[in-house]
């Protein structure tokens, strides 16, 4: 079983745990700080994406501590570059939704073809394929997340999951499948109640 971030956002770590974590830390964090300069040169900001960094890895604690070296440090630097991904994204979402800045024309200002009842349907119908993926089972996620939104190839999930390539697009397919009828079924219930 894969492991993928639990509903509880801490992980109670055992002595073993928080040793393997110190060790990683003392031999990746060059690393780390180094794929997060790529992304930001804000100091603050980069101790910011390697600290989320060690949250996320903790989360996946058990699938870290039985990777080898390299595939190890790959893991690592593919988790540094989603954790800068999400900041950046945070970022550029706050600075959109910033309405203090608005002027007093703002409705003016909307393009004609701008029309809010689909932004808003948009926005619940992300949140339906959100709450999808949340069902699905930790494998399911684990696949989707690695893919999608880490953008690892095929032959990185397949080595962190001890798999054969072939086998990481049918588990793909199969993953997509099932979220894709979870959505269904929640978009269905929400038109139904």
């Amino acid at each position: 079983m894969i492991p993928f971030p639990s509903s509880s956002p801490q992980k109670i770590l055992d002595e073993h745990d928080r040793k393997f974590m110190e060790k990683l830390y003392h031999d990746y964090h060059r690393l780390m700080f180094k794929q997060a300069r790529r992304y930001s040169q804000d100091q603050s900001l980069i101790e910011d994406i390697v600290q989320q960094t060690f949250v996320k890895l903790i989360r996946y604690l058990p699938t870290i501590q039985t990777l080898k070296c390299n595939t190890l440090a790959a893991y690592i630097v593919n988790v540094v570059k989603s954790v800068a991904m999400d900041f950046y994204r945070k970022q550029n979402s706050e600075k959109a939704i910033n309405f203090v800045d608005c002027s007093d024309n703002f409705e003016e200002a909307l393009d004609d073809d701008f029309e809010l009842e689909s932004f808003v349907h948009d926005s619940l119908e992300f949140e339906h394929l959100k709450q999808a993926i949340i069902d699905l089972s930790e494998t399911d996620q684990f696949l989707l997340n690695a893919k999608y939104l880490q953008q690892w190839h095929d032959d990185e999930i397949a080595a962190v999951l001890g798999i054969k390539k072939g086998t990481v697009r049918t588990r793909l397919f199969r993953a997509r499948k099932k979220a894709l009828v979870l959505w269904m079924r929640g978009h269905y219930e929400e038109k139904t109640d």
